[in-house]
């Protein structure tokens, strides 16, 4: 929700578009966050003792973030063990991967982890709709990697910790919109 002067966005969802795929729910966010950084070249002059700095220009920009969900689904989960989503087939007899046997032809889910090292594609985020105005933030391009341990035993709900880098595309890094609630 965006209130008159103030930000404060109490949560909201992610979707995420793989390149050449389709569009998904990554999930509803408890944190999020883009941070800007920009590097600066200086000229100094040493007319005096004292050095004065008398330019700076900028050498590059760049913007990153970090986002984490507690809605564990297969796409996020896979995005998290740097994975594909895919499914075996069992039929009737065989043993099942938790070692019981199978009383009838089975399609299992699984994801194979690790043999997709890079997450690219795009992101947006849409903000809630608590109050008259909402974000939403379009990153048209931007590489995901996960950051932390994949939860398997905890007394807590499991949660998903990403972090992003956002590529620069047409000029710029990304768009954000402030959308009156219909």
């Amino acid at each position: 929700m965006i209130t008159s002067g103030d930000r404060y966005i109490g949560g909201g969802k992610f979707y995420f578009t793989p390149k050449g795929g389709t569009e998904f729910e990554i999930g509803e966010i408890q944190e999020a966050a883009i941070s800007h950084s920009v590097e600066f070249a200086d000229a100094f002059s040493k007319d005096t003792v004292m050095k004065a700095l008398v330019e700076k220009v900028a050498k590059s920009i760049s913007a990153s973030g970090k986002f984490s969900t507690q809605k564990v689904n297969l796409k996020n989960l896979s995005m998290f063990m740097l994975g594909t989503e895919t499914s075996e087939s069992f039929t009737a007899g065989d043993t099942l991967p938790d070692g019981t046997v199978a009383t009838a032809d089975i399609v299992i889910p699984k994801i194979e982890a690790g043999n997709k090292p890079i997450v690219e594609g795009s992101l947006k985020f849409v903000g809630d709709e608590d109050g008259a105005k909402k974000p939403v933030i379009v990153i048209p391009s931007a590489v995901i990697t996960p950051n932390g341990d994949l939860p398997m035993i905890i007394e807590e709900f499991a949660k998903l910790n990403f972090d992003f880098a956002i590529l620069k595309t047409n000029g710029k890094l990304y768009d954000e919109y402030i959308m009156d609630v219909a």
